[in-house]
């Protein structure tokens, strides 16, 4: 809810105020402590606009803290520790005029973000398994990112907490290469980062969750538990498959339905927009 009220602020307010990376953070710490049960920020946020997002963990300074303008791409990475649950969301948003090349770059972000949440795989199965989904669409771009595509995440503990995670090498340490267990939540990130030019990244977190037992053996698949939409005007629709486009309409359904006991009218009347333009 929190986040999702930022991003509209954010879209609605660029070209009314000045608004910086550090003020940024500020006020989306403001929305998240207007919430019941809000502990604290899980971590420090990220909030990296233009070419400080190509910096995969940048944190703003007052020497580097950047004015954010009505036009390219914004990301935000943030969290909060609540007495329900630990947090870590990342969305990369677009703030008027984008570029072809950032949404080409945010489409394939996105295809594999979906493959990954979308995964129904066989138990016994690690995180090595999985990554190929999240950075397939890149890797057949001869693109790659530098970090791991998910975390686990623990309940008021350490954002980053092991031993569950998906990335494609096979740590020495076999207790960090465990299989994927029912209960676990993992965070799927890919993303792409062009030094001097931006970065993209997509975050959700997902719990891994019993499939079906058949006479082929067990099966597991993820949910969900992230509700923040994505930017439906950074996505190039002639990159996406019929069954990408489903799962992003039914995901933005799932979010109006969720988030809107919560939110303003204007606010739903905003999101409403977003299944409109797709």
């Amino acid at each position: 809810v929190a986040v999702t009220k930022f991003i509209r602020w954010v879209k609605t307010n660029v070209e009314k105020e000045r608004i910086t990376e550090l003020g940024a953070a500020e006020k989306l710490y403001q929305f998240r402590s207007e919430q019941e049960h809000f502990i604290g920020d899980s971590f420090d946020p990220i909030i990296a606009y233009g070419k400080h997002a190509a910096i995969v963990h940048y944190s703003a300074t007052e020497e580097t803290n950047y004015t954010i303008t009505d036009k390219g791409l914004v990301l935000i990475d943030s969290g909060g520790h609540y007495l329900e649950g630990t947090t870590d969301i990342t969305r990369t948003i677009s703030l008027g005029e984008v570029s072809d090349k950032m949404k080409r770059m945010y489409t394939a972000v996105l295809k594999g973000h979906l493959a990954l949440g979308d995964a129904v795989f066989k138990k016994g199965s690690s995180g090595v398994t999985l990554d190929i989904l999240a950075r397939k669409p890149l890797w057949d771009l001869g693109l790659d990112y530098n970090h791991g595509t998910g975390h686990g995440v623990g309940y008021l503990l350490s954002v980053h907490e092991p031993p569950n995670g998906i990335r494609y090498r096979i740590l020495n340490n076999p207790q960090l290469n465990p299989e994927m267990k029912a209960g676990m939540i993992t965070s799927n990130e890919p993303g792409i980062y062009l030094e001097n030019e931006f970065g993209i990244r997509i975050e959700n977190l997902i719990l891994c969750k019993e499939k079906e037992n058949n006479e082929f053996g067990e099966f597991l698949c993820f949910e969900t538990l992230t509700l923040v939409p994505y930017d439906i005007e950074l996505i190039d629709e002639t990159m996406l498959t019929e069954k990408e486009k489903e799962l992003i309409f039914e995901y933005n359904r799932r979010i109006t339905d969720a988030l809107q006991p919560y939110l303003t009218a204007e606010e739903n009347k905003w999101l409403e927009t977003l299944n409109e333009k797709h």
